[in-house]
């Protein structure tokens, strides 16, 4: 046979080959067409995820496709339970969406209809790797030694394509393997404790709490009815709610037990979707005590808001799962931990004592809590120094995504065969980019503006004003007012009127100071007119502060959009409210128009101004 040496860039033939393998199931999944899909790639048993992300990142790149989002649906080796809610959350929100889905994984019939198609990717054979051989490597790879190669498993076969090995070598390294290769063993999986876990808050007091019960109760201290069995997680996506529950029940020493509404609606009708309910309970109880995880608690929904042909349907789900969290005996050695992205969606009687009575908001973490975080991932790899450098390049960023950016630095840094340096990781941020001096006027403007209003108004004591020096291109935030609020008991429909000017002062600074508005106080779901226009709507539709005596029971911005959509009075209302506010805040702004000049010059020239130091320059507040 003749030898053929291997070139340096063999690494890379894996990639290459990959994508050889997806670019097939991509064209059937009609992705390399001009118009946007929802497509998922069913991967070949023992696919390498890794591998095959990177591969079809390639593939998109090479097409002019990087506006496609990739991601996956995975089966816990552990559990064996499908995980799939990213991929629903980006379907929901994503018009070109390219899911890998890990053989072997259970599609929820949800993201069945979300997605155009599901296609199976084929697996890597001869012909993918004289393609990727040539690509990559600009070498001729007699398709018979190919045939040879693709005999064995893909994990093996591009662990011996070493670079400058001959195909001889790595045939015979292959051939001398095989009876072994059950022997091959995974690097074990970051389990954590919760007690190892960092930005959660009053979720991590409350679980250190439930490990000190447990025990306890364990050894007849404490009767089940003193031990707190049920919390609601709610958070952004990726905030790390599956993880919580699952680092809770390790240092319980407790059982974990993944559930949700789509695994049980994908049972079958209702008689099948209860009965699906159950079983997790009943599951629960037998291997008591258990953590028993409802993920998406969410979508069970709100019996008041039920509309249409399924309501009936709808309120005996509801029904089923209070009687299920309550259970006959008390639902001993049971502990429920729901989580959601959307708190406002679940069914009050599910929050009541003795169900989900305790509520924890996992926030998307601060500096100090990224840097931990990277560290909790990376181990001793980095100094303290450019550990914070990463914290605060990271701004904005979520629990899951830092572990994501930690794991994609260390595939680089794998595939070059070294350990992992702080440039990888900068290398998979997003760019940053410094504000101009222009811009960096108008951000200030508009920040001196919400604390100078808010402050005359006192609707509440400013901790600090920010004007970051740079952007994260996808993330847009260039300032904030951190504000600290006492919240009273009892509110007065001047405080509320007080508040949505203070949410407008942004606006009326940028129109006053700066002579025209720009496009800062809008845009997003958390803009400053978005949180104005749902505030103007709740007094004017629930707390009779609107002008016209009534009540509709509505709280979630579609419903509120919907009301305003339907309703050409109310639209008025909630304008007449939003204009007066302007007014009010314009009006603060053009008498204190100096203080205002004096505290834009100032953040010009700092990133960061103080409270106390607002108090010392005569701000109050």
């Amino acid at each position: 046979m003749r030898t053929v040496p291997l070139s340096e860039r063999a690494p890379t033939l894996e990639v290459h080959t990959y994508a050889f393998a997806i670019r097939g199931a991509l064209r059937r999944g009609r992705v390399l067409l001009p118009e946007n899909h929802l497509v998922g790639l069913r991967l070949p048993p023992g696919a390498d995820m890794d591998g095959y992300q990177d591969a079809a990142a390639t593939v998109l790149k090479s097409a002019n496709l990087e506006h496609y989002t990739i991601t996956t649906v995975t089966v816990a080796s552990r559990t064996g339970e499908t995980d799939v809610t990213d991929a629903i959350y980006l379907s929901r929100y994503r018009a070109a969406l390219i899911i890998l889905i890990q053989d072997g994984a259970d599609i929820p019939p949800d993201l069945v209809v979300a997605l155009d198609r599901i296609v199976e990717v084929s697996p890597v054979n001869a012909r993918h790797l004289v393609a990727a051989a040539k690509s990559s490597m600009a070498m001729n790879l007699p398709l018979k030694i190919a045939r040879k190669l693709a005999a064995f498993p893909t994990n093996t076969l591009f662990l011996a394509l070493r670079p400058g090995r001959s195909l001889d070598t790595v045939l015979q390294k292959l051939e001398a393997s095989t009876p072994k290769e059950k022997q091959v063993r995974k690097p074990p999986s970051w389990e954590p404790r919760i007690e190892e876990l960092e930005g959660y808050g009053d979720a991590k007091t409350w679980a250190l709490d439930l490990v000190a019960d447990l025990r306890d109760w364990r050894e007849g201290r404490i009767a089940w009815s003193d031990v707190a069995t049920g919390i609601l997680l709610s958070g952004p996506p990726g905030t790390g709610k599956t993880m919580f529950a699952e680092a809770v029940a390790r240092s319980c020493g407790a059982k974990f037990i993944p559930a949700s509404s789509a695994v049980w609606q994908s049972k079958g009708h209702l008689g099948d979707m209860l009965a699906a309910m159950r079983r997790s309970f009943e599951k629960a109880a037998k291997s008591a005590p258990t953590i028993l995880l409802i993920d998406e608690i969410d979508s069970i929904g709100d019996r008041a808001k039920f509309k249409g042909h399924n309501t009936d349907y709808s309120i005996q789900v509801v029904n089923a799962l209070l009687e299920l969290l309550d259970g006959s005996g008390g639902r001993e050695g049971v502990i429920v931990v729901a989580a959601t992205n959307y708190p406002e969606q679940v069914d009050p009687a599910l929050r009541r004592p003795g169900r989900l009575d305790r509520h924890a908001v996992i926030e998307l973490p601060d500096e100090d809590t990224r840097a931990k975080i990277i560290a909790m991932h990376l181990g001793d790899c980095l100094r303290p120094d450019e550990l914070k450098t990463l914290a605060a390049a990271t701004a904005g960023r979520s629990g899951a995504q830092l572990r994501q950016l930690v794991g994609d630095a260390r595939r680089r840094a794998r595939r070059q065969g070294r350990d992992v340096r702080r440039a990888d990781l900068i290398e998979m941020i997003p760019p940053v980019r410094l504000l101009t001096e222009k811009e960096r006027r108008i951000a200030s403007a508009h920040e001196a503006g919400h604390a100078v209003v808010g402050i005359e108004l006192g609707v509440a004591i400013v901790d600090g004003i920010a004007v970051l020096p740079q952007v994260i291109r996808d993330d847009g935030v260039q300032g904030y007012v951190q504000w600290r609020r006492e919240r009273s008991l009892f509110r007065s429909r001047k405080s509320y009127r007080c508040e949505l000017a203070m949410l407008l002062g942004g606006l009326a600074s940028e129109r006053i100071i700066l002579g025209e508005s720009f496009d800062g106080s809008g845009g997003g779901g958390d803009s400053d007119l978005h949180r104005a226009t749902n505030l103007a709507t709740i007094m004017a539709v629930s707390l009779g502060m609107g002008g016209v005596l009534s009540y509709t029971h509505a709280s979630s911005s579609e419903e509120l959009a919907n009301l305003r959509r339907e309703d050409a009075e109310l639209r008025r209302r909630v304008e007449r409210l939003l204009s007066e506010a302007l007014d009010r805040a314009s009006e603060i702004i053009s008498r204190r128009r100096d203080d205002v000049e004096r505290l834009v010059r100032i953040l010009c020239e700092r990133e960061v101004v103080t409270g106390d130091e607002l108090r010392a320059m005569g701000f109050g507040g």
